[in-house]
């Protein structure tokens, strides 16, 4: 049996992990990139090549690293022949408002969120054209009413949803690009949200999962007459 592959970033915790876990099932091999989580990325690994043996790589690098993105894809090129599915779900998240903030954390916000997602499709393009493959970006469903307090995630959240369209035009026909705009689908990393307050915000009236996002890369990887969307998983959050 031919496998697909599908390279999933940020993908040895939360919701890269589930993603990773749900497109395995479904057939993939997995390259799973991390930064900081080793135990866990080697976690997965040993997991999913148990279930099917050689089915899944992990490699670290920073996205911060613009030379490391592209030695990492050059790696990858002969791991299993082929690159179906590029997912970017790496994110940094936290805040910055307009006056409190570091340099670094303007490099870090957009590098993980915009640049990296960039520079990652620019340098998987090939692969992906002659799969005729398909991109899904992980952006959030708050940026486009604004998000207090978390200025330059936003921007670059907001950036990522325009790479996502853009993306979509320049590499029609061969390559499909949509993303998944989450909305509380675990409470926030940060700390900075409390489940009561929320559940007044989601008219579902319940916090999300892991598996609803996963889910929806599945379906993405199939909506073969779809692409530059935005597809909101939020329990109609947005709508407020």
């Amino acid at each position: 049996m031919t496998h697909k592959t599908a390279l999933v970033t940020g993908g040895a915790v939360r919701i890269g992990k589930d993603i990773c876990l749900k497109l395995h099932a479904n057939g993939y091999n997995i390259i799973c990139h991390y930064n900081r989580s080793e135990a866990e990325a080697s976690e997965l690994k040993a997991s999913l090549n148990k279930l099917r043996k050689n089915s899944c790589e992990v490699y670290s690098f920073d996205l911060n690293n613009f030379e490391e993105v592209r030695d990492f894809v050059e790696k990858i090129k002969g791991n299993f022949n082929s690159l179906d599915i590029l997912i970017n779900n790496a994110s940094s998240f936290f805040k910055t408002d307009l006056v409190s903030h570091e340099e670094s954390d303007w490099d870090d916000l957009m590098n993980s969120n915009l640049r990296g997602p960039f520079l990652l499709s620019r340098y998987c393009k090939e692969m992906l054209i002659n799969c005729r493959g398909s991109i899904i970006n992980i952006s959030d469903a708050m940026i486009n009413r604004g998000m207090k307090d978390y200025v330059i995630y936003s921007l670059a959240k907001a950036g990522l949803e325009n790479l996502t369209k853009t993306l979509a035009r320049e590499l029609a026909p061969e390559v499909r690009v949509n993303a998944i705009a989450p909305g509380a689908i675990l409470l926030p990393s940060d700390g900075s949200s409390q489940e009561d307050e929320l559940l007044k915000e989601i008219p579902l009236n319940k916090i999300g999962t892991e598996k609803d996002i996963s889910d929806a890369v599945i379906g993405l990887s199939k909506f073969t007459y779809m692409t530059g969307q935005i597809l909101k998983i939020d329990g109609g959050r947005s709508l407020n």
